[in-house]
């Protein structure tokens, strides 16, 4: 296959449930005779970065944004064999095999489309928007249970941290968006017929 393998941005904040709809998203793909990729822009998160003093890890700084950019446009064109892989509770980078065929790349997540946007040709861009106290919730759940992390110490992360970061690096990417996809509803339909 030559050219350029499409890419497909998934955005929104925190907990919006970018990484269930883009498995989601993979599958229903996968049914249509694609084969996509998924990448997650957490995988880019900078090891032993110093927590931004107004955003914590909730900023686009967070991101090793010359990483991101130079493993996705290698991935458009197939000449990459290894993808970042970044561990949300130790904190560090390490690297996976990327081994299956692709024809398709799905990029999730809250930081990094903002790098993403400005220098990569992105084919659709999808923000997810959430209720707020649904998405709290939802941090709060998957912080404490999945990353092994203290409740009030997610709690203080959310309020003061996470809010901010949104209102000042994830809300403008809806108005970048193609496709604005609500709540937890899976309405997959809108993206699937721009994909083809």
């Amino acid at each position: 296959m030559s050219g350029a393998v499409p890419l497909v941005c998934i955005c929104g904040p925190s907990a919006a449930g970018k990484t269930t709809f883009a498995a989601h998203l993979a599958e229903q793909l996968r049914a249509r005779g694609h084969q996509p990729l998924l990448i997650s822009c957490d995988d880019y998160y900078r090891s032993g970065w110093s927590p931004n003093s107004r955003y914590g890890f909730d900023t686009v700084d967070a991101i090793d944004a010359d990483q991101l950019k130079l493993q996705l446009s290698a991935v458009r064109y197939r000449q990459l064999d290894s993808l970042r892989s970044y561990d949300m509770r130790s904190r560090k980078v390490s690297s996976r095999l990327l081994q299956q065929p692709y024809d398709l790349v799905l990029v999730e997540g809250s930081y990094g489309p903002q790098h993403l946007l400005e220098s990569v040709p992105i084919s659709l861009v999808v923000y997810i928007e959430t209720p707020l106290l649904q998405r709290l919730v939802q941090r709060l759940w998957r912080d404490v249970r999945d990353r092994q992390r203290p409740a009030l110490y997610v709690i203080r992360q959310m309020l003061w941290e996470m809010l901010p970061g949104e209102r000042r690096f994830i809300h403008p990417l809806k108005r970048r968006a193609d496709v604005v996809v609500r709540g937890y509803t899976w309405d997959l339909e809108p993206v699937l017929s721009r994909i083809g």
